[in-house]
C-alpha cells in the first residue's frame, strides 16, 4: 500500500482534535492483533467484536434471539459462532436478516460506551462501513492483507478449508472498497514487530495535538 497517502493526510489534519478513531479489516487481516497493540501502547479501544460476544453470550436474549432466527448454528444448546459464520457467508439474504438485528443493538451499547469514555478513544469494527458506525469516528483506519494471506489465516484459525475461509472473506465488502473508504491504511503483511510498530506510530501521530494523560510508547 501507499504510505505516502498516509503522510499527506496527516498533514491534512494536524491541529484538530481527534476524539475517536474507527480501526477496521477485513476478516483474517490483523485487527486484533492492532488493537491488542494499541491496547498495550494505552489507547483506550471499544471493540465491537467484544461487545457482540458479551451482548449474545451463552445464556443471555440476544443468543435466544439468534439461535431462533438459525436453529442449524447451535450447538449442545449454545449459538455456535463458527457454524454462524458459515451459514451466513453462504447466504446474503441471512446475513442480513442477522445484521438488521444485531446491528442497532451493537451500535448503541457502542455510543453509550463512546460517551462514558475519556478522548482519544480507538473504535474498532470489521464492519466499520457497512454499519455506517464511520460516522461515529473522526479518521478512520484500513488495516490491509493480501486475501490469500487471510485466507490461509482463516483457514488455520478455524479450522476449516481455503474455500470456506475464501468465502468468508467474500462475504464482507473487498479490502479495495474498505480501503478506499478509508482515511489512512496500514498493511499487516510483514513481520508482526514491524506491523505493530506501525499501528502505534500512526495512531501517535493522529493523536498528537489531543491533550491527554495517556502513556505513549
Amino acid at each position: 500500500m501507499n504510505f505516502k497517502r498516509n503522510e499527506r493526510d496527516l498533514k491534512q489534519i494536524r491541529g484538530k482534535q481527534i476524539n475517536v478513531i474507527g480501526i477496521t479489516g477485513g476478516i483474517g487481516s490483523g485487527k486484533t492483533v492492532a488493537t491488542d497493540a494499541l491496547r498495550a501502547a494505552g489507547f483506550t479501544v471499544i471493540d465491537a467484536d467484544e461487545i457482540s460476544r458479551a451482548m449474545f453470550a451463552r445464556g443471555t436474549d440476544g443468543e435466544r434471539a439468534i439461535l431462533q432466527m438459525f436453529p442449524q448454528a447451535e450447538n449442545n444448546g449454545a449459538l455456535d459462532r463458527a457454524a454462524l459464520r458459515a451459514v451466513i457467508a453462504a447466504d446474503a439474504r441471512r446475513r442480513l436478516r442477522l445484521n438488521e438485528y444485531t446491528h442497532p443493538l451493537i451500535t448503541r451499547e457502542i455510543r453509550t460506551q463512546i460517551a462514558e469514555c475519556a478522548p482519544p478513544v480507538v473504535l474498532s469494527a470489521p464492519l466499520l462501513f457497512e454499519s455506517a458506525l464511520a460516522r461515529l469516528c473522526d479518521v478512520t483506519v484500513c488495516v490491509y492483507c493480501p486475501r490469500n494471506i487471510r485466507a490461509e489465516r482463516i483457514a488455520q484459525r478455524d479450522g476449516i478449508t481455503i474455500a470456506a475461509a475464501q468465502a468468508m472473506i467474500d462475504a464482507q465488502i473487498p479490502d479495495t472498497e474498505r480501503a478506499a473508504l478509508s482515511d489512512f491504511i496500514v498493511p499487516s503483511d510483514v513481520p508482526p514487530d514491524e506491523f505493530r510498530a506501525e499501528i502505534i506510530e500512526l495512531f501517535n501521530q493522529l493523536t498528537a495535538t489531543n491533550e491527554t494523560t495517556r502513556t505513549r510508547v
